[in-house]
């Protein structure tokens, strides 16, 4: 197990793969945050539309 983590810290592909891997954990956080961020605002400006009475109606896209 020692060579393991040895090699991850230790070598330069270990460091490369660290980093990586960091990386990919940071994007996920950041999409997260930014996608949850969006949807708010969205849903926070539909709201006030709706209570502002600028409600449409549904189109019907020729479906029953």
């Amino acid at each position: 197990m020692g060579s393991a983590w040895q090699g991850l810290f230790g070598t330069d592909y270990g460091l490369f793969s660290l980093i990586g891997i960091l990386f990919m954990l940071g994007m996920g956080v950041f999409f997260i945050w930014f996608f949850t961020r969006k949807i708010q605002q969205s849903s926070d400006e539909h709201a006030r539309e709706l209570r502002a009475g600028g409600a449409k109606p549904p189109v019907n896209n020729g479906h029953a």
